[in-house]
Parts: C-alpha cells; structure tokens; sequence
C-alpha cells in the first residue's frame, strides 16, 4: 500500500497561499493603477514673463527657487512683454504653459484657450504732464502731445481704452509711442506735454519723475467710475509722503487706477500644477507692497480672463491638505493613487476573506488524507480478516506511523489533529492484535 507524502522543508501551505494572494494583490495593483490612475503631472514647466531686468522676470525666478525645492523646475523665459506672453500661450506649438500678463489685453480669443490662475500685484497707471495748470480728468488732456506707449505694449492698451472713454482720439490729440525713459526724457526736454506710464512703484524713472518740480501727476477725480467701467483696473493710493516722509513726496493724495499682474496659463494645464504656481505665488506677494495691504494678493479679482477651477478652489479652502505637509510630487502621487482604493478593496477584501480558511483545509489537509489508509484497513477488519492479512495490515499501520511522524508537519496550533491521528493508529493497532491473539 502506498503512502501520501508531504517532505520536510518543501513550502509550507500557509506560505503557499499568503505568496498567491501577495502575487495576485501585486497583480490588481499594477492593473487599477494602469486603469484608473492619471498619468503623473509634468515636473517641468515653461513661464514666459518679459525683459531680464523687469518684475515680471524677477518674480518668476523667485517662484523657480521655490519650486526648485518642491523638485519641481520652473523654466523662466524672457520676452518683449505682456503681448508676446499671451501670443505665445496662444501659439499651440509653444512650449511655454504659463506666462505672467498684465491685465486688460485678453480678448474673446484668448478667453477660449485660457484661463488665469488670479492678480498678483498692481501694476499703477501713472500719467504724468508739464504745466502750472491742474489736470484731474483725462478729458483735459485734449490737444496735448502724449506718449501712450509702444503699439501691442500694455500701456499702449490701457492708455488708449482710457483716452477713448473721455473721447481723446489722435483726431483731438497727438499721440506718441515712446515709452519708458525715451518718453521721461522728452517730458524733460518739453518735446511731450504727458505720458502714460504702467510701471512699479519702484521703477527708478518714476520716482525721478515724483521728484521733478517741472512734471505734475494727475489724480484722477473719477478713479471710482475708471474701476466700475474697467473691471480689469483697481484702486491705487499714494499717500502723500509715501515716497519720501521728509521731502513729502508727493506732496498731496494721489488717486491712481491700476491693471495687475496676472498668472494665466492655458486650460489643458494640470490641475496639480496650478495650485503649485498659486502656492509659490502666495508666498512672493502675500506680504503686499506700498500700494497692497498684505493678504491682498494673490486674487481672484482684477482678471480679464476665466477663472481657472483650480484658483476657485484655492481661493475658498487653500491649498490641498497633502500640499501643505508634502513634497510636490509626494502629495502628486498620493492624490492619484487614492482612486484606487475602491476597485482594491473590491479586488482584495473577498480574497483576504478566503485566504485563511483555505489555509485551515490546506493545513488540517496534510492529517486528514492518511484517515483514507486507516478506513481502508478498518473496512477490511469489519468483513473479516484471517491471520495473515491481520499481520500485513499490522506492518502498514506501523509504516503509515513512521511515515506520519517523519514527513507530516502542521504548525503547533493544528497538533490537535496530529495526534489524533497518531492515537487513532495506535488503536487500529491494538484492535489488530487483540484479534491476532484471538486467531492464534
């Protein structure tokens, strides 16, 4: 008769089945994340901002730095400016995915395709103009020379809109496109009467021009009606003495209008990548500047472009609760991976249910198949066995005792069963020779 065999030191059962399970749980890993998890977002991305020595530029490389940390590269690129950014963004063959934009020159188009992320700071509007006289509303600047910037520029933009509001067309003025210094010098020289200028408080040509006794500014009496027609305009106050305490520059209050800073990417940008430009932008213009209170900017107002999904969203809660502990691409990969807890647990929890009592039969398994050998003899005893047979059956019993006791290995919770199986042995055996003592 032959005997089942299990061998010492083959793989345990429980072993067998835990290693299928991890084999198939690594398995339905690998196929949720191929079906329901997004591709990682971009660790590289493209912002067009303007000249190398501008704001726009000096911004964006205080965002690379911290995003640097985060490892995440933020390429900065130089342009001519606010126009070329946005065509840029337009230009689908472009590799620039975010730009820095001054407020008021998106049109219908470019509200298609993109989208802004929030203002940043005010950019003021300052006008400035040679005379004695009081100049307060841009009406009055009719029949003068003025320098309303380069075509395609941001001034050239603002200017224009505002001078048309007040019916101020080239038809009752004479307008030029100098722009910057040039058109400081010619305010100097007496070759303009005014000048528009969209420029930082701390642009060195203004404040030469705050300080010039010969060029006046012009506080606009009817800023508040400026930034209900123009959405895209704020208010912007100088304080007399802002400049300069002592010398009380200016010397009265200034009422300013002013477009801002935008952040706008385009619409196919990646969610996780917007929130990560409006952190970095929080912590460069959260504290605000002469003419913002802090926590002012970043902003939801001041656009002329759709408000990104994402922007609405920081506005209200901030940014995402794994952005604020962890690193970019930690936080990135843990927001993706969390799709797939539902199909996991779907794939996983019956298996996990199955897996230990299939362990118990596999286990208890390894006992119970030598009952089979134990029955057969047994079988044999209740129809009748002579004394030669009862002998042979004998020898089995105590090959089948060797070999339980050589080759069956069950972890000490299931011994129950393994000495069970060795007591019912041991009394086959003593019925056996009690019945060859009786047939002899």
């Amino acid at each position: 008769m032959s005997f089942p065999v299990t061998k010492r030191g083959s793989l345990k059962h429980p072993q067998l089945v835990w290693g299928c399970v991890a084999v198939i749980s690594v398995a339905g890993l690998i196929g949720t994340y191929m079906l329901f998890v997004e591709p990682p977002p971009p660790r590289h991305l493209v912002i067009a901002t303007g000249s190398p020595d501008g704001a726009y530029h000096k911004f964006a490389e205080e965002y690379a730095a911290l995003l640097h940390k985060q490892g995440f590269t933020l390429e900065v690129r130089a342009t001519e400016g606010s126009i070329e950014n946005l065509r840029l963004l337009l230009d689908h063959q472009s590799d620039v995915g975010a730009a820095l934009v001054q407020s008021g020159l998106a049109d219908a188009k470019a509200a298609k395709t993109l989208q802004t992320l929030g203002s940043l700071y005010r950019e003021p509007l300052w006008i400035f103009y040679r005379g004695a006289g009081k100049i307060d509303h841009l009406s009055q600047l009719a029949g003068k020379r003025i320098a309303i910037g380069l075509p395609g520029s941001g001034t050239h933009a603002v200017a224009t809109a505002l001078l048309d509001a007040n019916r101020v067309t080239a038809k009752e003025a004479t307008f030029t496109d100098q722009s910057g210094t040039p058109a400081v010098d010619a305010l100097n020289s007496g070759t303009l009467d005014a000048g528009f200028f969209v420029a930082a408080i701390e642009t060195p040509f203004i404040r030469s021009l705050l300080i010039d006794d010969k060029v006046q500014i012009v506080s606009l009496s009817q800023q508040a009606a400026y930034v209900r027609r123009f959405r895209f305009l704020s208010r912007a106050d100088l304080p007399a003495g802002l400049i300069d305490l002592g010398k009380n520059v200016p010397s009265k209050n200034v009422a300013l209008v002013a477009p801002t800073a935008m952040l706008v990417v385009r619409k196919d940008l990646h969610p996780a990548l917007a929130t990560l430009l409006l952190t970095a932008a929080s912590k460069v213009h959260a504290g605000g500047d002469l003419i913002s209170s802090p926590g002012e900017f970043p902003s939801a107002a001041y656009t002329d472009l759709p408000l990104s999904d994402e922007a609405k969203r920081y506005y209200q809660s901030g940014p995402p609760i794994l952005q604020r502990f962890l690193p970019f691409w930690l936080a990135s990969l843990v927001d993706r991976l969390k799709v797939m807890i539902i199909p996991l647990v779907m794939v996983l929890m019956p298996l996990f249910r199955a897996a230990p009592p299939l362990v118990r039969w596999r286990t208890r398994r390894k006992v119970y198949l030598w009952y089979s050998l134990l029955r057969a003899i047994d079988q044999k005893l209740t129809a009748g066995m002579n004394a030669p047979e009862i002998r042979e059956s004998m020898t089995e019993l105590r090959s089948l005792e060797q070999q339980v006791v050589a080759h069956v290995d069950v972890p000490l919770s299931y011994m129950e069963e393994f000495y069970n199986l060795r007591i019912h042995i041991r009394m086959l055996e003593e019925k056996l020779e009690k019945l060859l003592e009786k047939s002899s």
